[in-house]
């Protein structure tokens, strides 16, 4: 006796728009009718997607994947025109949001880096290839851990490899020049470079991706892959000099320009990122002429300036007294290694 599959009616209100790719997607709170609670819902438009079929077997093998590191699915449907999405309504936003309300800290850096390559560790076990590894793409829970978000480019591997349906070129790594089928290796860059805005902060790294793009925002995409596949793009020297050496060294393996000299796994990068324990705490303040990390560390709050004229002035404050002088730290020039120690020491 043949058992046809049933349909059911789907109603939900749309309240606003929380994003949008520009292509062929938007996402949106919502409120589910059924439900009587708001929720995210994601729609693509069909003639964007290559199978529609397709895409449920890669939300099913997504919603196979539960995990506290990654954005679970409650459900996908369909209708004549779009394929629409269903997920949970986190209301802290993105790490992406976080940044921009001031330069995080590298201990910051460290744990939402490490939680984000746990979940991606997991969905890379189950065969797929995240393609789109973003700082907006990385949302915070009501605890304030990491969430891998947004698989609308995420595809299964076939023998190793697979082909999106689509790149952001401001996250694209060097092998996006030259072929059409990548390795996990591709994620392994795109965390690298998430890591790397979160370091640097998004107005250093948009000032410069700005020499790729003229007036009317149209990318020169030749010079851009060039740079790219060179490793001058972007800037491993443009770090701050709090940020410790070890996680430099982190950022720029999975930048490497060669995929065969990178990490292999999420889990190889978690692991490196994870023994990184210096300068913790130091915060870099919006930016001015001149450079100030603050530091509170049990009532004390410690305030290193570094000027335009290259003096520098180190001071203490203890319970909201009074800042002290510490005159050792307090000079008419420092040389950079100088500056990172005051960090590494204080």
């Amino acid at each position: 006796m043949l058992k046809p599959y049933k349909r059911a009616q789907l109603q939900f209100e749309q309240v606003r728009e929380i994003g949008s790719d520009g292509r062929n997607s938007t996402t949106w709170v919502v409120n589910d009718v059924q439900l009587g609670a708001e929720i995210v819902m994601k729609t693509i438009a069909k003639s964007t997607l290559r199978s529609v079929t397709e895409f449920f077997d890669e939300a099913k093998a997504l919603y196979a994947t539960a995990h506290q590191n990654v954005v679970q699915i409650h459900y996908a449907c369909e209708d004549r025109e779009n394929v629409f999405v269903a997920m949970p309504l986190y209301r802290r936003g993105s790490v992406k949001g976080m940044m921009a309300a001031g330069h995080l800290t590298t201990r910051e850096v460290v744990r939402l880096g490490c939680q984000v390559l746990s979940g991606l560790h997991n969905i890379h076990s189950k065969g797929l290839i995240h393609f789109d590894i973003k700082p907006d793409n990385i949302l915070l829970s009501n605890r304030g851990e990491a969430l891998l978000a947004d698989f609308g480019l995420a595809k299964q591997m076939q023998l190793g490899t697979a082909r999106p349906n689509g790149l952001y070129v401001r996250m694209a790594p060097p092998e996006a020049t030259t072929t059409q089928s990548f390795d996990l290796r591709f994620d392994i860059y795109q965390i690298g470079l998430t890591l790397y805005r979160m370091t640097i902060g998004n107005d250093a790294f948009d000032q410069q991706f700005s020499r790729f793009e003229d007036r009317s925002g149209a990318i020169d995409r030749t010079t851009l892959a060039r740079e790219i596949l060179a490793g001058s793009f972007p800037d491993r020297q443009a770090f701050d000099e709090h940020v410790p050496t070890k996680l430099r060294r982190v950022i720029v393996g999975c930048l490497e320009p060669d995929r065969n000299d990178r990490y292999d796994s999420a889990l190889d990068v978690a692991n490196a990122l994870a023994a990184v324990e210096e300068c913790l705490d130091w915060r870099l303040e919006p930016r001015a002429l001149d450079k100030t990390w603050v530091k509170n560390e049990m009532g004390t709050t410690k305030r290193f300036t570094l000027a335009a004229d290259g003096s520098t002035l180190f001071t203490t404050a203890t319970n909201g007294g009074a800042p002290r002088r510490k005159t050792e730290l307090c000079r008419a020039r420092m040389t950079r290694r100088e500056i990172e120690g005051v960090f590494k020491k204080n």
